[in-house]
């Protein structure tokens, strides 16, 4: 059973149109989508435009771990772009925006879990060295940024010193003043003496407090760009930007000015990359407790995809039996471990012949009342899940037998 982080948040159901065009086939076009987060939440009620719950975030990154997304680190588009290191058939860059502590409190032990990696850009004069004395704080401490980037896992990039501007009023300046955007009459001389010192100023302060040897990574504030800063992120060595226009990147193009996707409540990952594949009609061969069985089953990108209640059926007179229901309004699977099934009369019907283009779910399969994001489709009215993923989710061992090309099930 997976480990839950977390409150349980009920997914909506979103429309095919957020789905990004070609993202299953991420990489192999030489195309890679980026996610932009910033804060996270336990609270359902302190969500915004910048803040979703850790339950999304966990989900969004269950989804990439379970359909073999590669994260990649700023330097490893760095070292792609030099030729140290193949392009992954499905990468994929998280990034954070600012630097709050919930980076570290609730994303990181989820990257962690998932196997996932992010870089978090940080405007560095907001970032300090020691707890206050009342607890309350909103951003990371130096100590847990140089702890996580020891794990491997994440890398820092800068978001600016001090430049979201409050002196102009930010992004609601009336005179458009943005992050690094150029002052009105300002020469490249001033703009070098204000952004530039700016830009080293939190350069300095990341590699002197988190141990990284260099900044890789420079993430505009607001999105706002200015050719002038370009000038500046070569001169110090930052090989990657992004802004914040939605979009698939192409880092064998360019590693600057990269779109990215924002990730909030109401576009969970699984619908922007929702999965597009061709499904083959196939019979598996299971083995439960030593009994053979066969399963209808699609076979997807080389794996069996077997019907939830197919093997809900297989299973209901074993000790890992388990209940399925649909939740017509929430549009999901919802099981019961070690629970008993009753048919109802649809169980392993014949798959019509010829092959069909399926889509991943976009919903969480909830088990026990807990939501999981796993590799799933969903055709004609079923949900297709690796007998591997059932056993995963409900608690039955599943396992591969290559020489009679058999799933042995122990239930």
């Amino acid at each position: 059973m997976k480990r839950i982080f977390g409150r349980i948040l009920l997914l909506a159901v979103l429309m095919a149109a957020l789905t990004v065009p070609g993202a299953g086939a991420a990489g192999s076009d030489g195309k890679m989508p980026i996610l932009m987060y910033h804060d996270l939440t336990d609270d359902p009620d302190k969500t915004n435009s910048m803040t979703i719950t850790g339950e999304r975030f966990r989900l969004d990154m269950e989804f990439l771990q379970e359909f073999g997304y590669t994260p990649l680190l700023p330097a490893d588009l760095i070292a792609i772009r030099d030729g140290s290191l193949a392009m992954p058939e499905r990468p994929v860059m998280v990034t954070f925006d600012d630097g709050y502590r919930s980076n570290y409190d609730i994303a990181y032990p989820i990257l962690l879990q998932t196997g996932m990696k992010a870089v978090i850009s940080v405007i560095a004069h907001n970032m300090t060295s020691e707890k206050p004395a009342d607890g309350v704080r909103n951003h990371l401490l130096w100590s847990e940024m140089r702890e996580m980037v020891q794990s491997g896992t994440v890398e820092i990039g800068s978001h600016t010193y001090n430049l979201h501007n409050p002196k102009y009023g930010g992004n609601t300046a009336p005179d458009g003043i943005n992050g690094v955007m150029r002052l009105g009459g300002e020469s490249f001389s001033a703009y070098r003496a204000r952004v530039g010192s700016d830009l080293m100023t939190s350069i300095d302060l990341i590699t002197q407090y988190t141990g990284q040897e260099r900044v890789n990574y420079f993430a505009y504030p607001f999105g706002a760009y200015d050719s002038w800063m370009q000038q500046l992120l070569e001169e110090n060595g930052i090989a990657v930007s992004t802004l914040t226009n939605p979009g698939m990147a192409t880092p064998m193009a360019s590693l600057h000015k990269m779109p990215r996707y924002g990730i909030r409540m109401e576009t969970p990952v699984a619908a922007l990359l929702r999965q597009t594949d061709t499904a083959t009609p196939s019979l598996a061969n299971v083995s439960v407790n030593g009994t053979a069985a066969k399963l209808p089953a699609y076979n997807i990108r080389g794996n069996n995809y077997v019907r939830v209640r197919d093997v809900a059926v297989l299973l209901k007179d074993t000790a890992s039996g388990f209940d399925v229901q649909w939740n017509a309004a929430e549009h999901r699977v919802e099981l019961t471990s070690f629970s008993v099934y009753t048919p109802i009369g649809t169980e392993n019907k014949t798959l019509p012949e010829g092959k069909r283009t399926v889509q991943s779910i976009t919903e969480p399969t909830v088990v026990d009342g807990a939501a999981n994001m796993v590799a799933a489709y969903y055709l004609d009215g079923y949900t297709y899940y690796k007998l591997r993923s059932l056993g995963d989710l409900c608690g039955f061992a599943v396992d591969w037998n290559n020489d009679t090309q058999t799933v042995e099930v122990i239930a």
